[in-house]
Order: structure tokens, then C-alpha cells, then sequence
């Protein structure tokens, strides 16, 4: 009985903590805080609250099962995991304050997987932001992410973000005014946040990918590549071949023009790589062979569409 006793006090136990304003370094009083139960059938509200006048939080219901903790501040979600055997008293909720300003959200990478396989060309773009201010980027009118979808890849557009620490969740692209621009609305928060867009080409022979990108191209700071699998070649102006990554002989290219028309040959996929997924090594750092100032492939993985995606070495 004594051990009964001492489990339902156990999936009792109360959720606590604090909601604090990083931008101000205060804590923040009357946020509307929302507790979800994490299951298969998705997230399901168990409990609401707001925070005290000193920003405390607590919440009484039982805690079984993954939980998120989300709080609803100016316009933007802020979420917490609470897993099972984590903490779950004194907690600190993070907010911040929501800027229309771009000025401190910056694109620091972009890489493009062209998979050329089974009569269509399959692209994957992956667009990782940078926040290094202490506020959220957010612009719903205009969109915090814009760009350029080929018109016959319209309708197999699908995007997925994800924020700082946070699993990456569907959303949708809308048409932003000129030809083929979209825009997608979605906050850019303190930290780094991912956008993957995923669309699909019909393969010509020989098959050809033609598109624009947006922001600055070349450039130091933000710097294209695009990576294709063992077997297919990329050739045109303003390509430049750097090489293949030692472990999945992924071919890794540079792109300095922002409007390009690229020829593709060969076929391949690294979605070979799902078949054991539990065996694929962890990313790690792999020094660069053909320029120490280039930005380098350090591991592939699988994303959320089960999609192989290629994450970047910083510059060394």
C-alpha cells in the first residue's frame, strides 16, 4: 500500500517555475501558459494558467508521459520539454520581446541535396538562421523567410521549421506577391532556428535545375552549397566542385550566382541510408582537404520527411 501511495504521489507532482523576460532580464507576469500531454495522437491541453505579479507558474495536474510547457507571449509560442525523470520544480520559462527587424536574425547557411532518381529530381533546401539579439524576429505580413519555388514544383511543396531546441513542425508557404516568391511566416527566436524546404523537379535528359535564391549568394558569412549522391554530377556557371565527403562520397559544390541553371547527371539517393538508420555514425568535424576556408560536410542524417540532409562544418 505504502508503495502504491508513494506512485500516485510520484504522477502528482506539482509543475513549477518561473516565466522571465531575457530581453528585459525580468520576470513577466500574466503570460498565458498552456501544459500539453505529448502521445501518438498528437498534443493534448491538460491545464492552463497565467503567470503571478514576481512571474511564477504552477500546476497541479499529473505529470505522466512527455510534457510541453508553452507560453504564449507578443504574438509568439515559447515551448519546454519535460521528459520523463526531468526536473520539474523551479523551472525557468524563457520569453522574449518581438521585433518586425530583421537586423540581428541572419541566414549564416544554405545547402541543397539534389536527388535525381526515379524519372523526377528531388530537391531538399535546408536555410539555417542565426539570432544573436534578445528579441524574436516575427513578421507575418512579409514573413521572416522568403523564396523562390520553381513554378512545376508547386504542388509538391512541403516545409517544415524548427526553432532553438525544438522539433521540427510543418508549415505552410504563401504566395508573397511576385511570380513564384513565397513567403513563410514563422518566428525567428533568439538562437538558431532551421527551415527545410522540400519540392520536386521533373527530370529531363539531361535533366536540368534552373531557380533564384534570395538572399545574398557568395557571400562570406552566408555561403551556398549543394550536395548531391555518389554518381551524379553538377555542371554550369557559377558552380564550383569541391569534392566528396569521405564517408558517403556525397559530391559538395559552392554556388556564387544567385540565379542559376545547373545541368544534372547520373541518378542516386541518400535516402539508401534509411535502411539502417540505428547504424549511422554521429556528425562529426572532418577537416576540410580541398580548402581550409570552405565550409565542409561534417555528417549526414535523417530529417523529418525521411529525407538525408547534410549538416556543415564551421570555417576553420
Amino acid at each position: 500500500m505504502k508503495s502504491l501511495l508513494l506512485l500516485v504521489a510520484a504522477s502528482l507532482l506539482a509543475i513549477d517555475g518561473t516565466v522571465v523576460n531575457k530581453t528585459t532580464g525580468k520576470p513577466a507576469a500574466e503570460i498565458p501558459i498552456v501544459l500539453l500531454r505529448l502521445g501518438d495522437g498528437g498534443m493534448m491541453p491538460v491545464g492552463t494558467v497565467k503567470s503571478g505579479p514576481d512571474g511564477k507558474f504552477e500546476f497541479k495536474q499529473g505529470t505522466d508521459g512527455p510534457l510541453l510547457i508553452q507560453a504564449i507571449f507578443d504574438g509568439v509560442n515559447y515551448n519546454k520539454m519535460l521528459r520523463a525523470g526531468d526536473p520539474t520544480a523551479n523551472l525557468e520559462l524563457e520569453i522574449y520581446n518581438t521585433t518586425t527587424k530583421s537586423t540581428d536574425a541572419k541566414i549564416v547557411q544554405h545547402m541543397m541535396l539534389v536527388e535525381p532518381n526515379d524519372g523526377k529530381i528531388s530537391i531538399n533546401e535546408s536555410i539555417i538562421f542565426k539570432n544573436a539579439s534578445k528579441a524574436s524576429y516575427s513578421d507575418p505580413a512579409n514573413g521572416t523567410f522568403r523564396f523562390y519555388l520553381p513554378p512545376e514544383a508547386k504542388d509538391s511543396l512541403s516545409v517544415r521549421v524548427s526553432g532553438p531546441g525544438n522539433m521540427p513542425v510543418k508549415k505552410d508557404a504563401t504566395p508573397a506577391g511576385p511570380a513564384n516568391i513565397y513567403k513563410i511566416d514563422f518566428a525567428i527566436k533568439p538562437g538558431e532556428s532551421r527551415f527545410d524546404i522540400q519540392y520536386v523537379l521533373p527530370q529531363s535528359s539531361p535533366g536540368k535545375i534552373k531557380g533564384r535564391i534570395l538572399h545574398p549568394v557568395g557571400d562570406t558569412l552566408v555561403q551556398t552549397r549543394l550536395v548531391t549522391p555518389n554518381g551524379v554530377k553538377l555542371s554550369g556557371a557559377g558552380l564550383e566542385d569541391l569534392g566528396a565527403e569521405p564517408q558517403t562520397q556525397a559530391e559538395v559544390y559552392g554556388l556564387s550566382k544567385a540565379d542559376y541553371e545547373l545541368e544534372v547527371t547520373g541518378t542516386g539517393s541518400l535516402r539508401a541510408l534509411e535502411a539502417d538508420e540505428s547504424s549511422m555514425p554521429e556528425p562529426q568535424a572532418i577537416a576540410p582537404k580541398i580548402n581550409d576556408r570552405m565550409y565542409w560536410i561534417i555528417g549526414l542524417s535523417l530529417f523529418a520527411l525521411s529525407l538525408g540532409f547534410v549538416t556543415l562544418l564551421k570555417r576553420a
